[in-house]
């Protein structure tokens, strides 16, 4: 073969490698901008969805547009599991404030909880169009009690047996006030443990954005549009919950200064 004939078949194989290239990275550049198209379609359909579910819960007042499915969205919730849920502490020097425990009255109820964003919400059973109440988890533990401190629930859980062993957890403050009891069944491993890393770690997660809020950092704040409406809706319905027992802090501040 001729020394011309060389230099065309060389510039063919450079002309036929430049045309693949160009077809593999125009391939990847449309599939990259369909992948950024999809997103896009997607984040718009999920804000309508939340836009109709907050329209439904101001016009219900709260009794509609914020159920289980609607506060899970697309990536789920944080935990999720049924509890008995008693109001303050119950026991001791301030048993006599806990005379209204569960929605005025002195009754433990099962109920379904859900924790996503900022907040424990209470609802019913997992079929409720709303929850009954919300809790804010800022500044809030999760405590495990003895054994034998447990409380034994008066109505049974889903799925429990006669034998079944029950694991009761504080919800406390900074103070040390019990907010609320929460008992679980133990009948799936590690409930009562993951319920109290998502409390910490939904506390921690809260107090980091007030501090970026204060230095003005909200710009850095990213969050799914789930968790966004979960946290409104969480603030709103934190207004329904039981009257709060009375706690250390108001109890001295009541009492008598010596010397007056």
């Amino acid at each position: 073969m001729s020394e011309p004939d060389n230099i065309a078949q060389e510039q063919s194989q450079v002309q036929d490698s430049l045309h693949s290239t160009t077809s593999g990275t125009s391939r990847r550049s449309s599939l990259n901008s369909k992948g950024v198209s999809r997103r896009a379609s997607l984040r718009r359909r999920s804000s309508g969805l939340f836009a109709a579910a907050r329209a439904s819960f101001v016009r219900s007042r709260g009794q509609s547009g914020a159920n289980v499915d609607t506060l899970r969205g697309n990536t789920g919730a944080d935990f999720e599991g049924y509890a008995t849920v008693h109001r303050g502490d119950g026991n001791g020097a301030f048993a006599m404030f806990d005379l209204f425990s569960c929605f005025g009255k002195k009754k433990d109820g099962l109920y379904f909880l859900l924790i996503k964003g900022y907040h424990c919400f209470v609802f019913k059973d997992e079929e409720a169009k709303s929850p009954k109440f919300a809790i804010e988890l800022m500044n809030r533990k999760a405590v495990i009690q003895p054994s034998h401190e447990s409380f034994i629930p008066k109505v049974p859980h889903p799925g429990a047996e006669r034998n079944t062993t029950y694991t009761t957890i504080n919800l406390e403050t900074g103070l040390g006030d019990i907010e609320y009891k929460f008992t679980f069944a133990n009948m799936e491993d590690g409930l009562a443990s993951k319920f109290c890393d998502v409390v910490s770690a939904a506390s921690n997660e809260a107090i980091t954005e007030q501090v970026r809020k204060r230095l003005g950092h909200e710009g850095l704040l990213s969050k799914r549009a789930s968790v966004r409406y979960a946290n409104t809706i969480g603030a709103e319905k934190t207004r329904d919950q039981p009257e709060a027992p009375v706690g250390t802090g108001e109890v001295l501040a009541e009492m008598p200064v010596p010397g007056y």
